[in-house]
């Protein structure tokens, strides 16, 4: 009787795990495509009045025109293969001597915690410094920019004359954001020469891209695997 019930119960158990399991949908699978992530760049309608297509694109983070700490150099080396990114898009109002640079990158889950480290030991290393020389003041500071994506880092880096709100009257001004969706990252790169800063459009810029990438992801065609 022992033997009998043990067979059935082989018997049960071989014929669920030859039943193929259902179908179902896991959301997207693999990467997702250049033009997806193309559709996602900002273009000049987003940043306003203004603003059109520039064939300059920034590929140095900071510029090197702003004196930084041992650990802060090594963390800015470290977004670099962020600036290095195929699909980029470079906007400017050349009448206020204004630019914003964006690049998405997309990778593995390696690829992207490497990315990200990098961007925390930006804001860790690079958001507290201030270098005051004869000519010049330079500042780094963190930049609030709200919850985006998965997650954000920002700085923002003022240089001008000492004794000035280098937040009203700088001669460079650069904002830093970068966002995480899932396995994908933007940077933004907003910068201002002579002039006052405006952290309010490095902002909105950040929550559009944000938004504009996640469209672009949920809209990832979906593996159903059988």
């Amino acid at each position: 009787m022992i033997t009998s019930r043990s067979l059935l119960a082989a018997g049960l158990l071989c014929a669920v795990l030859l039943v193929p399991a259902p179908v179902m949908a896991e959301g997207p699978s693999g990467p997702p495509s250049s033009d997806q992530l193309k559709a996602a760049l900002l273009v000049p309608e987003d940043l306003g009045p203004g603003f059109t297509r520039s064939t300059y694109l920034n590929r140095d983070p900071l510029y090197s025109t702003v004196r930084l700490s041992k650990a802060c150099t090594r963390a800015v080396k470290g977004i670099v293969p962020l600036y290095r990114a195929k699909l980029a898009t470079a906007l400017e109002n050349a009448d206020e001597w204004e630019r914003v640079d964006e690049y998405i990158v997309s990778g593995t889950r390696s690829e992207i915690a490497d990315l990200e480290r990098a961007a925390k030991a930006m804001v860790r290393n690079c958001g507290h410094l201030a270098v005051t020389r004869r000519y010049t003041k330079d500042t780094i500071r963190k930049l609030q920019v709200g919850k985006l994506g998965d997650s954000v880092y920002a700085i923002k880096i003022r240089s001008g004359i000492p004794g000035r709100n280098l937040d009203k009257d700088s001669m460079i001004a650069i904002d830093i954001v970068i966002i995480r969706v899932g396995h994908t990252m933007i940077a933004l790169d907003h910068s201002v020469n002579v002039g006052q800063p405006d952290s309010a459009l490095t902002r909105s810029a950040a929550e559009t891209a944000a938004t504009r990438l996640q469209k672009a992801l949920e809209d990832s065609p979906i593996e159903i695997p059988f």
